[in-house]
């Protein structure tokens, strides 16, 4: 019997619980989120549309669900750093 209250006391708090959080949630939503823009550098040419296509389609779409608020602009090998050196550049934080 005491496993069964305790079921019964345990669905209840948890009902409460997301009452509470579907009760903050309008409040949640209508903080305005601060626009933030990233560049992604890439070891790969834009030639090889296969890769570097799939970035720039990546970053498009990032933006377009984001409302504009998080943009990632893609950059091809060479363009910020050398090709190989994409690494350093992130560990350096170049990128």
């Amino acid at each position: 019997m005491e496993r069964r209250e305790f079921l019964k006391k345990a669905g209840l708090g948890t009902a409460a619980g997301t009452a509470t959080l579907v009760a903050a949630a309008p409040a949640l939503a209508s903080t305005e989120a601060p626009s933030i823009k990233w560049r992604l550098a890439s070891s790969f040419p834009k030639t090889l549309d296969t890769v570097f296509g799939g970035a720039e389609d990546f970053c498009k779409r990032v933006k377009e669900l984001t409302d504009g608020k998080f943009e990632i602009r893609p950059f091809a090998g060479g363009e910020i750093v050398p090709a190989l050196q994409v690494m350093d550049a992130v560990k350096d934080g170049t990128v």
